[in-house]
């Protein structure tokens, strides 16, 4: 029958081995967990379901491998695990055998030092997290007696405890008229009208940015679209893969959307330029939204030259220069850009910059910049944006997760269903939205030299004399 002893500040628990020979583990806080651990070893030994603790003498690298090799998880999340384990656990960890692994303040430290290097919280916080499962494994197996990596509930910093439940700062949305010029901004930068396309579509439908990339001709079916693939990037690489947690799912589009969805589906080349007869990217290679050369966008790269300049009128800051503003001919409002400048210094002189493809400036004639329009905005927050607006306009619940490719919990996920009625309602309710946004958008300027948001502005524009002009008659 196991016993405990104390041994200093620790109790240290004694059982008999199978062999009949004893046996012991040290390290426990308190005299009940040494004798529930040595119980539990006694029963394992009973039902021929034990483990050796002395397996606890190897070393933790060796455990990770081994224990990596059970794991199935999704290309991402292996990315992601792989990173934590070369970077962070086995460089710290790794030498070590895994039954010494016994003192959480050692761990708490290791997550300090984690964060003062430079990494974000998140990441500390992941690397600890990751460690605990890996621990866990080990305990099961009887390898360590305790987890030292779990964090104790009521420990730490408020902060680190509400993380659970906010998850950081909030998510940056925008609304139907931030959405509406966020698209124009793009296509100019871009000039083409299938950037203008591509952000109406991704907020409009909540649909993930790989599943718009990944977005084909024949999935396209008058006013609706079936999601049943998305383009992963990862390390590099582009592969067609099933939708998140497999979300394959329809989503239903408004009339002014079906139309943008079918004319672009015209303006798209034949197929992707990926080599082979088959496309690198798996797919028929029909997508949607493709490059100028007829390539799949790169998510970092689009971010850089498009969607982050348009929401928040300055280019990022690379590492050899700092971000320039966004710079506009404002000759037709919002203004087309043209070649940045380099800041001004404070209390140095400004001379506009000269060279080839540089518009020579005069006092009559000055290019302007774009303000900000939404700072911090992702492909991401378009995605919250569609959440946001199905919740203003109460959408029934069993819906908003289907469009969004998540699943409603329990008994309501078992009962509820989605109905053409709803399907109908939030269709009125999002054309009632664009329709809105354009009337807003008039208001600043009648025209664009984005030239399918021109043609929208003219059809709204004459929707609106058409009553006063059947009154003058």
């Amino acid at each position: 029958m196991a016993y405990a002893e104390k041994r200093g500040n620790k109790w240290r628990v004694r059982y008999m081995r199978p062999d009949g020979s004893s046996a012991s583990q040290s390290g426990f806080e308190t005299k009940k967990a040494a004798l529930n651990w040595g119980e539990e070893q006694e029963a394992g030994i009973r039902r021929h379901s034990w483990n050796d603790p002395r397996d606890g003498a190897a070393l933790l690298a060796d455990w990770v491998e081994l224990w990596w090799s059970g794991q199935d998880l999704e290309a991402t999340t292996e990315a992601k695990y792989r990173y934590l384990i070369d970077h962070h656990i086995v460089p710290m960890f790794g030498n070590r055998p895994v039954n010494t692994l016994t003192s959480p303040e050692e761990i708490v430290a290791w997550e300090k030092r984690t964060r003062t290097r430079g990494f974000s919280h998140r990441t500390a916080a992941d690397a600890r997290s990751l460690l605990g499962t890996i621990l866990g494994d080990a305990k099961e197996r009887g390898m360590v007696a305790t987890n030292v990596a779990v964090k104790r509930r009521g420990r730490g910093r408020k902060r680190a405890r509400r993380a659970i439940a906010v998850r950081g700062p909030e998510k940056v949305w925008a609304t139907p008229l931030q959405t509406l010029l966020l698209a124009e901004r793009c296509a100019l930068l871009s000039g083409r009208d299938d950037d203008f396309v591509l952000v109406v579509l991704t907020a409009y439908t909540g649909m993930r940015w790989g599943e718009v990339h990944g977005l084909e001709r024949p999935a396209c079916r008058l006013d609706r679209i079936q999601v049943d693939w998305q383009l992963r990037e990862l390390a590099g690489r582009l592969e067609k893969v099933p939708p998140k947690d497999d979300s394959h799912r329809p989503v239903d589009l408004p009339p002014f959307l079906s139309a943008l969805v079918s004319e672009q589906s015209l303006r798209t080349p034949g197929r992707c330029s990926c080599p082979g007869r088959a496309p690198v990217c798996g797919g028929c290679g029909q997508y949607l939204f493709l490059s100028s050369e007829g390539a799949h966008h790169r998510r970092s790269h689009y971010a850089r030259r498009v969607f982050q300049p348009a929401a928040d009128g300055r280019y990022p800051k690379g590492t050899r220069q700092t971000g320039k503003r966004v710079l506009a001919d404002t000759t037709v409002w919002p203004g087309t850009p043209v070649p940045p400048w380099p800041d001004a210094i404070p209390g140095r002189p400004f001379q506009p910059p000269r060279g080839k493809g540089i518009r020579v400036v005069t006092e009559d004639h000055s290019p302007s910049v774009w303000l900000p329009l939404i700072e911090g905005l992702t492909p991401h927050g378009l995605r919250h944006s569609h959440k946001t607006w199905m919740l203003e306009d109460a959408i029934p619940e069993v819906l908003q997760a289907e469009r969004l490719g998540h699943t409603v919990p329990g008994i309501r996920g078992v009962y509820s269903h989605v109905s053409d009625t709803m399907r109908d309602g939030l269709k009125a309710k999002l054309q009632m939205r664009w329709e809105i946004s354009l009337q807003e958008r008039l208001r600043l300027s009648g025209s664009s030299p984005v030239p399918v948001l021109n043609g929208l502005l003219e059809s709204a524009q004459r929707r609106v004399q058409t009553p006063v002009s059947i009154l003058s008659a």
